[in-house]
C-alpha cells in the first residue's frame, strides 16, 4: 500500500513539471505514444489534398472546354471554306464562320470575364486565309477559363486555345444538269421578274459554270477534268441520235407500232367543221375519212435521219418528216404501282445500265409525232383533228468539257413545251453518269489515277403531271398504249401519276446507290416529298422563289460541290 501511494506521489510531481528523475520517463513515453497523431497528420495534409482534388475538377472542366472549343473551330473552318467556294474570303464568309463557331461554343462578349461558354472570358475567333495558300481557311481562338479550388494556389484561370484550317480539294468532277423544260417554263416565276423562267434558267446555269470555272482551270492544269452533261426533259427526252451514233444497234430500225391512222377510202361532201369533228380531212369541199388505231410502220429511213414522205403512211397532203431525236422508251411493265418496292425485271426502261439487244423489248424506238393520232376525236392539237399534244425538247448532251461560249449557245436552244415527266429526267441523268451502263467506257471511277466525284442537279418548276389520254409521250398515248397503266377505263390520270412518281423514286434510289450526289432545286414551286426524297440529303433540297433566287441557288450549289476536308 505504501509503495502505491509513493508511485502516485511521484507521478503527481512529474505532472506538475517538477525536476528530477521524473522528466525523462515522461518524454520517452510521449515519444512512443502514437495516440492522436492521425488528427495532426490529416490536418497537415488537408490543404494539399484539397488542391489535388480541386485541380482534378478544374482540369476536367478545362479539358471539356478545350474539346468543345476545338469542335467549334473545326465547324467554323469548314463553314467558312464551303461558303467561300472558289472565290476569295470576304466578310460574308467570315460572318458565316463566326456564326458556326458561336453555335458550337458561345464566345460571349469580347474581353469580358465569364460571358463565354463554361464561364470563359469573352473572345472573338480570328478567321483568315493561310498566307501560303489563299484557298485554305484558318481559324484560331484563345481564351481563359476560371478555376475554383486551384485559386487557393494562386491559379485563378487556365488558358485554352484552338487552331484549325480547312481546304476544298477538288478531284475529277462530273455534273449532270437535269433541266425541266416543260410548258410552264415559258411563264415568269413572279410577276416582278424581268425574265421568264426559261431565260432565268439559262442565266443560272451560266452562273454555276462561272462559279466553277476557276476549279475547272485548276483541274486542267494538273491533268484532271470537270465535265458537264445536260438533259432537258418534259413528256419526252431527246437522246435518240446520241444512242444511234454511239451504237447503231441501240435503236430499233425495222418497224414499230404507233397510234396512227390510214385512209379508209370513204369521203363525203360536207362542211369543214363537220369534217373535223368526225376525224376527217377537209379539202376542196370534200371530207376524206380515216381508220384510226395501232398501225405498224417501217421506221428504217426515219431512224437513219432521212426526210420521210407522210402521205403514203397516214394519207393527207404531201408532207414529210425528219426525226428530231426524241425516243419512245423501251419495254416496261404496267404492274409497277405506287407501292412497288423494287424495280421489276421486266421494266427495262428503268434499268439505267441495261445494254439493249432485242427489238420491241430492250431497244429504244423513235418518237414520231407526225404519224401519231388519237383513236377518237377527243382532242385537236395545232388545229388538226385527232392530233395529241406532244413535245420534243432540245437534244441532250453527254458528259464533256465545255467552253462558256459553247454552253451559252446551247442553252439558248432550250425551249419550254410539254408535260412534266420527272422519271424521264432522272432515267437519262442516271444513264449518262452511271459508271456501269452503256456509257461506262466514258465514265471511269478514276481519271489520271485520281477519283471521280459525280453529281446530278435536278431542276424543276413543277410537280409531276402527266396527261392520260391526250398527250403523246415517251410511253405513247398512255390510255391507249397501256405501257405504264392497265389503260382504258381501268386506270386514270391520278393512278398514272402515282405510278410515275414511284418509278421516279425507284430510279433516284438506284442513282444514289452508285455514289452520285443528287441536288434537287424547285423553282417557283415547293418540292413535294417525292422530289425531296430524291436528294442525297435534306441539305441538298433548295427552293428558288424568283429568278434572282434561282441564280443564287445555282451559285451556292457550285460552291458546295467538291470535297471539303480539315487540314489541321
Amino acid at each position: 500500500m505504501w509503495k502505491s501511494w509513493k508511485t502516485l506521489a511521484d507521478m503527481n510531481d512529474r505532472n506538475k513539471g517538477g525536476a528530477g528523475e521524473g522528466r525523462q520517463p515522461f518524454l520517452i513515453r510521449l515519444l512512443h505514444d502514437r495516440r492522436g497523431n492521425t488528427l495532426a497528420i490529416v490536418a497537415a495534409a488537408l490543404i494539399p489534398l484539397m488542391l489535388l482534388i480541386g485541380s482534378g475538377v478544374d482540369l476536367a472542366r478545362t479539358y471539356m472546354a478545350q474539346a468543345r472549343l476545338q469542335l467549334a473551330c473545326d465547324a467554323a473552318a469548314l463553314a467558312g471554306r464551303r461558303l467561300m467556294g472558289s472565290g476569295a474570303l470576304d466578310s460574308g464568309d467570315i460572318a458565316e464562320a463566326n456564326k458556326f463557331f458561336n453555335f458550337n461554343f458561345n464566345t460571349g462578349t469580347a474581353g469580358v470575364d465569364g460571358t463565354g461558354a463554361f464561364g470563359t472570358k469573352g473572345f472573338t475567333p480570328v478567321v483568315s486565309t493561310d498566307p501560303s495558300d489563299a484557298t485554305t481557311v484558318r481559324v484560331s481562338a484563345n481564351t481563359t477559363i476560371p478555376t475554383t479550388i486551384m485559386q487557393i494556389a494562386g491559379y485563378k484561370t487556365l488558358p485554352i486555345s484552338a487552331t484549325c484550317s480547312s481546304r476544298q480539294d477538288f478531284v475529277n468532277t462530273d455534273i449532270v444538269l437535269v433541266l425541266d423544260t416543260t410548258g410552264s417554263m415559258a411563264d415568269k416565276a413572279v410577276y416582278t421578274d424581268t425574265d421568264t423562267k426559261i431565260v432565268a434558267l439559262r442565266k443560272a446555269v451560266l452562273a454555276l459554270f462561272d462559279t466553277l470555272k476557276p476549279v475547272q482551270d485548276q483541274l486542267d492544269s494538273v491533268g484532271l477534268r470537270l465535265r458537264y452533261s445536260i438533259v432537258p426533259y418534259s413528256s419526252s427526252v431527246n437522246v435518240g441520235k446520241i444512242l444511234r451514233d454511239f451504237n447503231s444497234s441501240f435503236i430499233q430500225t425495222t418497224s414499230y407500232q404507233y397510234q396512227s391512222r390510214m385512209p379508209n377510202g370513204t369521203s363525203t361532201t360536207t362542211s369543214s367543221s363537220t369534217c373535223n369533228n368526225n376525224g376527217g380531212l377537209y379539202s376542196g369541199g370534200t371530207c376524206y375519212y380515216f381508220k384510226y388505231g395501232p398501225q405498224t410502220i417501217n421506221i428504217a429511213d426515219y431512224v437513219a435521219g432521212k426526210s420521210v414522205p407522210l402521205a403514203p403512211i397516214i394519207g393527207g397532203p404531201a408532207k414529210s418528216a425528219t426525226w428530231a431525236g426524241c425516243i419512245e422508251e423501251r419495254q416496261t411493265t404496267n404492274t409497277l404501282t405506287s407501292s412497288t418496292a423494287n424495280i421489276p425485271a421486266a421494266a427495262y426502261d428503268l434499268d439505267i445500265d441495261k445494254v439493249p439487244t432485242t427489238d420491241n423489248t430492250t431497244k429504244w424506238k423513235p418518237f414520231w409525232p407526225e404519224v401519231e393520232y388519237l383513236p377518237t376525236n377527243a382532242y385537236q392539237y395545232g388545229g388538226e383533228a385527232n392530233k395529241p399534244q406532244w413535245a420534243c425538247p432540245a437534244e441532250a448532251v453527254r458528259l464533256k468539257e465545255w467552253a462558256r461560249a459553247d454552253l451559252s449557245t446551247y442553252l439558248n436552244t432550250l425551249s419550254p413545251n410539254g408535260g412534266t415527266y420527272h422519271d424521264n429526267g432522272i432515267i437519262w441523268g442516271g444513264t449518262f453518269i452511271s459508271p456501269d451502263g452503256i456509257f461506262k467506257a466514258d465514265n471511269p471511277n478514276t481519271y489520271n489515277n485520281m477519283p471521280v466525284s459525280r453529281f446530278i442537279i435536278f431542276m424543276t418548276d413543277g410537280l409531276l403531271d402527266t396527261g392520260y389520254d391526250k398527250l403523246y409521250t415517251t410511253y405513247g398515248i398512255e390510255k391507249y398504249d397501256a405501257r405504264v397503266t392497265p389503260g382504258g377505263s381501268s386506270s386514270n390520270e391520278t393512278d398514272q401519276g402515282n405510278r410515275h412518281r414511284q418509278r421516279f423514286k425507284l430510279v433516284c434510289s438506284t442513282v444514289k446507290a452508285k455514289g452520285v450526289s443528287v441536288w434537287v432545286l424547285a423553282f417557283a414551286q415547293t418540292p413535294d416529298a417525292d422530289l425531296s426524297s430524291c436528294a442525297s440529303n435534306s441539305n441538298q433540297v433548295f427552293t428558288a422563289s424568283n429568278s434572282s433566287d434561282l441564280n443564287d441557288k445555282f451559285v451556292q450549289i457550285g460552291k458546295n460541290i467538291g470535297a471539303l476536308r480539315l487540314t489541321q
